[in-house]
């Protein structure tokens, strides 16, 4: 698997698309904190810690939050899912059903360090968009606080990525694995699958309503906003008993797994067949 990851990560690097993921996130931080030389921020501006919505990193609104990576690296796992698979691969490199399953087993590892890669240039270059607006920074978080931040924020975003690259590889089709990165990114398939629910409890009055509504707080999306909101919201017990951060671990971390296992096993199986 590491020689497959490594040959994988040389033919990425040798590409021109992750350089313009690159640069995406580079326009979206560093360039909206340089626009504030000609776009001045309002005077007295003072960053409310690192990570909250007026925090540091987001740049006082100029720039974008930690939501950037989990919208783009989607759109990164729809392009990797069907670069070697419109036509399968080369059985007589990988004749064992074992050697398959590593095959693939090796993409959702790749798309995991991938959006690792874009979360760490997404902090890379807003931390520099913090020294480019030269505005100081009150009641600086804990390290530990910021690395659990960026930690849940990596975890939702591999959980919205490999759930695209799934659905690419399982339809070999990277039109319809784009459609499924952007129907996961604008929340579509959550809050539309939670409304028509609610719209059959309405019609029935099963009383699914609050038991609903309990569910709803354990989906990714709830975990990302929270995220979005900066680590003292992430962390921060609400009306559930839990903070989103420990919400997020349980959801996440097992379908990150989940999926991983359903896409090795399910697709080396296939192409057995």
């Amino acid at each position: 698997m590491m020689a497959l990851l490594r040959s994988d990560l040389h033919r990425i690097l040798r590409s021109r698309w992750p350089w313009v993921a690159l640069a995406l996130v580079a326009l979206a931080t560093l360039g909206g904190a340089v626009l504030t030389v000609w776009w001045p921020l309002e005077p007295g501006v003072v960053y409310d810690g690192i990570t909250g919505r007026a925090g540091a990193l987001r740049l006082a609104g100029r720039g974008c939050s930690i939501a950037l990576v989990s919208t783009i690296a989607p759109f990164v796992a729809a392009r990797l899912s069907c670069a070697d698979s419109d036509a399968g691969f080369d059985r007589t490199l990988l004749s064992s059903l074992r050697g398959r399953a590593a095959y693939y087993a090796e993409k959702y590892l790749l798309a995991a360090l991938l959006t690792g890669a874009l979360l760490l240039a997404y902090l890379v270059f807003a931390g520099l968009g913090v020294l480019v607006t030269m505005r100081p920074v009150a009641d600086v978080e804990p390290l530990w606080q910021v690395a659990a931040w960026a930690g849940e924020g990596w975890l939702v975003s591999c959980a919205y990525a490999l759930a695209v690259l799934l659905v690419g590889q399982l339809v070999r089709s990277r039109a319809i694995a784009f459609i499924a990165a952007f129907l996961l990114t604008s929340a579509a398939v959550e809050q539309g699958f939670f409304s028509f629910l609610l719209l059959v409890d309405s019609a029935l009055g099963l009383g699914w309503a609050p038991a609903l509504e309990a569910a709803l707080a354990w989906m990714p999306y709830v975990a990302l906003v929270s995220v979005g909101n900066g680590a003292a919201n992430l962390l921060s017990v609400d009306a559930t008993g839990l903070s989103p951060a420990v919400r997020a671990l349980a959801v996440c971390a097992p379908l990150c797994a989940a999926l991983t296992g359903v896409g090795a096993l399910a697709l080396s199986r296939r192409d057995v067949s």
